[in-house]
């Protein structure tokens, strides 16, 4: 096991192998299975990756590149950094292009950080995962996008982690987990807690990211549908969330849309 320290930096994992899509079509060959096609599911495909990684042993490989992390704020409530629970859950990552499945992850959203947690056997350290490379994950029933940071008009998209809420045939959208860090007095010591923030959603749509703030905002994704979208949110139930209201704004456009791409004007 390989763990340097250079100067004043957290120790860092080295792991020398990388996966690659021509490795594991020769384990394929060699342990005479068929050759993973597109027509095969998620689940199929991940039965090589978990197979080939089980053989030259997941500590070698390039996910585990990353700082060892070390836990500054100390809590005692159920408020706490984490989603969707302060506890690591079985998931997935795509890591430099490549997936990587059954990994115990922790997403830290104060920090925008993912977690992630080596087996006992190796030394059962927490890493904190080389974000730069980090392409997407998912935990559960939540899976997450790295969105580089843009701005469009006059808005400016943060970078980060967003999970994924839809995706439609014209557009996706995207929330940004926040929360905000407060301190309570403790009898010899300081607990941290950490309150949720507004989050922020985005829709990728005509090859753009826009940041919406309001439900209006979609006219200037989709001016060609003001009128409609006018006479649709009226009907948008006053108690229910705004997150909620994008949802079902954004299938009602895709109803829209997604008849005008399937049949076209003939000239």
């Amino acid at each position: 096991m390989n763990i340097s320290n250079t100067g004043n930096s957290l120790p860092r994992w080295r792991f020398p192998r990388k996966r690659s899509q021509f490795s594991l079509l020769l384990l394929a060959l060699l342990l005479v299975s068929p050759i993973p096609c597109a027509a095969q599911s998620k689940k199929d495909l991940s039965s090589y990756y978990n197979l080939f990684d089980s053989i030259i042993g997941i500590e070698n490989l390039e996910i585990h590149y990353g700082e060892v992390y070390v836990e500054k704020h100390r809590t005692k409530s159920k408020k706490t950094k984490f989603f969707p629970s302060p506890n690591f859950m079985l998931g997935s990552v795509v890591f430099n292009g490549l997936p990587y499945y059954s990994v115990n992850l922790k997403y830290n959203v104060y920090e925008d950080e993912l977690l992630m947690k080596i087996a006992n056997r190796l030394g059962g350290e927490i890493l904190q995962v080389y974000k730069d490379k980090v392409n997407s994950f998912a935990m559960g029933n939540h899976s997450f996008v790295k969105i580089e940071p843009r701005k469009t008009s006059n808005k400016t998209i943060e970078s980060g982690f967003y999970e994924i809420l839809l995706e439609l045939t014209v557009s996706d959208l995207y929330k940004k987990h926040r929360k905000r860090l407060t301190d309570t007095l403790g009898e010899n010591l300081i607990f941290y807690e950490f309150e949720d923030l507004s989050p922020e959603f985005v829709v990728y749509s005509r090859s753009d990211y826009h940041k919406v703030q309001r439900i209006m905002d979609l006219k200037g994704i989709f001016p060609e549908y003001t009128e409609q979208l006018g006479n649709f949110v009226k009907t948008l139930p006053p108690d229910s969330s705004f997150e909620d209201h994008l949802k079902t704004t954004l299938i009602f456009i895709n109803t829209l849309i997604a008849p005008e791409k399937d049949n076209p004007i003939m000239e």
